[in-house]
């Protein structure tokens, strides 16, 4: 599998420091890929001072390498083993006076020949975009959502009396913990997966996230959800990581050169399957002492090339067998899903935004960044009359990503 991906990490506009967390690992070669996959793991950090800082980065760098480390297990055991490892790290840690009560949700994803798997804890999210059908692929364990649940009320629309921002689950501040494992999900040449803090889910709806990642790649989709969730009042760090899957042939057959058994031990196989033939032969045909030792040798080395043949090809033969993973679907994703087919609903929010930009940076010294806004701006606007939503909302999108980058430059 061949992926694009971008991240991004913002402290937002109320806070003074980021206590968000991320980490990406990339298969460096086709054997890691058919063993472990692509892994990424973002964190939420909670706790006074520095206390979520180091939650959220333990809780990461401990994630990370505890599932890498586990080579031997099942995917979706080893991701659930190596949250619960930086479960007991982060319990560990807050026995230290500054940071007792410290804690942060997780999300722990792992895109595999088997599938996609995600290890969570929190409310931090992953989503899925295939299609402009946008799938919520983790349950938030929030109050709100656990009360919905109970009483099967929508998730969309909650009692307005449940607090809103209180999470029932996350890594450290309690001794037990339960980590949801959702997969194997089969994943789609196309698909879109992004994996974000709820920095991002808080201020951005989930059907307007949907409509940005159905229209750029993960670069500009990256900037262009931040730079919303900011103009929103950016009340929280903000952290997301976007993958978009493609097709690559050249490493398509890089990886199934990696799978062929090398000749020399189809050689020592053949030997094998000789040896016992022949020590078969001497054992039923021979006669005397001689013929029997020769049969015994003969089906000594037999086994021996035998085993030699399973040991050194075994990962080659059983790495991305069906019968080493688990092929039980755990979890019931997806929880929520939208069209997010580009619409003029959405275009018309972004024109209000760059409107709003444009009156607020009046008199600031943004030439080119002005005239090149106003100059997508109008290009949005015939694209919309044209009917082209989707490309009205790109050009909106890059008028206002110009804009803040200049506003970002000049400290604002």
């Amino acid at each position: 599998m061949s992926l694009i991906h971008a991240v991004r990490t913002d402290v937002g506009l109320r806070r003074s420091n980021n206590q968000d967390a991320f980490l990406v690992r990339l298969a460096p070669n086709p054997r890691q890929w058919l063993n472990r996959g692509h892994f990424c793991v973002v964190a939420d950090g909670m706790g006074a001072h520095l206390a979520g800082e180091v939650a959220s980065r333990l809780a990461t760098e401990t994630i990370t390498k505890s599932y890498i480390g586990r080579a031997d297990e099942p995917i979706g055991q080893a991701l659930v083993q190596a949250v619960y490892d930086a479960h007991d790290a982060i319990r560990a840690k807050s026995r230290e006076e500054a940071y007792r009560e410290m804690g942060t949700t997780c999300e722990a994803v792992a895109l595999t020949p088997q599938g996609l798997f995600i290890a969570h804890v929190g409310d931090s999210r992953v989503y899925r975009l295939r299609r402009n059908t946008l799938d919520q692929l983790t349950f938030d364990h929030s109050l709100v959502w656990e009360i919905c649940a109970i009483t099967n009320s929508p998730f969309d629309h909650p009692p307005s009396h449940i607090p809103k921002n209180q999470i029932t689950r996350s890594l450290g501040p309690t001794d037990k913990l339960l980590v949801d494992l959702e997969g194997p999900m089969p994943i789609e040449i196309g698909d879109t997966y992004m994996a974000c803090s709820d920095g991002l889910s808080g201020q951005v709806a989930d059907v307007e996230i949907g409509q940005v990642l159905a229209v750029f790649p993960p670069e500009t989709a990256a900037e262009t959800l931040v730079n919303l969730a900011n103009l929103r009042g950016g009340p929280d760090n903000i952290t997301l990581v976007i993958a978009h899957i493609t097709e690559n042939a050249e490493a398509s057959q890089t990886v199934d050169n990696e799978m062929l058994v090398p000749g020399w031990l189809w050689g020592i196989l053949a030997g094998s399957i000789a040896s016992g033939l022949a020590a078969t032969a001497s054992f039923v045909l021979g006669d005397g002492l001689f013929a029997l030792q020769m049969g015994a040798l003969l089906a000594l080395a037999a086994l021996v090339a035998g085993i030699a043949f399973f040991v050194l090809a075994q990962k080659t033969l059983f790495l991305s067998s069906p019968f080493s993973q688990s092929s039980v679907l755990s979890g019931s994703a997806p929880y929520r899903t939208w069209d997010c087919t580009p619409t003029a609903k959405f275009a018309d929010t972004l024109a209000t935004v760059l409107k709003e930009l444009l009156q607020a940076t009046q008199g600031k010294q943004y030439a080119v960044s002005m005239q090149a806004a106003q100059r997508y701006g109008t290009e949005a606007a015939s694209e919309y009359q044209k009917g082209n939503f989707a490309s009205s909302i790109r050009n909106y999108a890059q008028a206002i990503n110009r804009l803040m980058r200049e506003i970002k430059k000049d400290g604002g």
